[in-house]
């Protein structure tokens, strides 16, 4: 790869900017000073601008807390949970599994489509649970009927749910589609009245075992990215 696409990829600068650095004299290849900005590298090289080594352009993996109020977008006319990330890559990522803008909880936001697929595809039965606060009491009834799966009067059905009870008024869901609105319809089909949503979990992957307040992420390696999938 040019040494120009490199530090371009890494957000060094534009292909333009990096350019003039890299003639600058203040770029270094393994110890080496290099001006020519279609000199070749490796991603094994080690790479410095003014002494500071880039890390060349990867995979990016990150754990947000999403506060209530925000979307789950890159919207321009709403508050979107992009205005709590500083990351150099941010124009590039994009969320794996989104959350309305009232639930708040686990998001995962990441550059790597292959696995956002896996994240989202019914087909991978990635569980998804939530945790939600609710007006009214969970029956043996509703238990069941969720875990049969639901089919609206609409046609539109979802796959089974596992529902149970954790404490008065809070329940867990437990799915492994993620299709629009599926828990707050899911909900609604059983007679339940939401006061508060909040997903927990996606596959391995738990918000309870990274400490977040809500509005904090903290990026992970692909190791620990991968609990998602399991």
């Amino acid at each position: 790869m040019r040494l120009d696409k490199f530090l371009a990829n890494a957000k060094v600068g534009s292909r333009k900017d990096v350019k003039k650095i890299i003639k600058a004299g203040i770029v270094s290849v393994n110890g080496i000073i290099i001006k020519n900005p279609e000199f070749k590298v490796n991603y094994n090289d080690i790479i410095k601008v003014n002494d500071q080594t880039i890390t060349p352009y990867h995979k990016v993996y990150i754990i947000f807390n999403k506060p209530s109020g925000y979307t789950s977008s890159k919207s321009e006319y709403e508050r979107n949970i992009f205005e709590f990330i500083t990351h150099p890559y941010v124009e590039n990522l994009h969320i794996a599994g989104r959350l309305d803008k009232d639930v708040e909880g686990l998001l995962l936001i990441t550059n790597d489509g292959e696995f956002t697929h896996k994240v989202i595809s019914p087909k991978y039965n990635v569980e998804k649970e939530y945790l939600v606060e609710i007006n009214g009491m969970l029956t043996v009834e509703m238990i069941k009927k969720a875990k049969k799966g639901i089919t609206l009067k609409n046609g539109r059905s979802f796959k089974p749910a596992i529902i149970k009870e954790i404490d008065n008024n809070l329940i867990s869901i437990i799915i492994t589609e993620g299709k629009y609105h599926e828990v707050k319809l899911l909900l609604k089909s059983l007679g339940l009245f939401y006061k508060k949503i909040e997903r927990i979990r996606i596959g391995n992957l738990n918000l309870y075992d990274f400490n977040l307040k809500k509005g904090d992420w903290i990026e992970i390696d692909y190791k620990t990215a991968m609990k998602a999938l399991e």
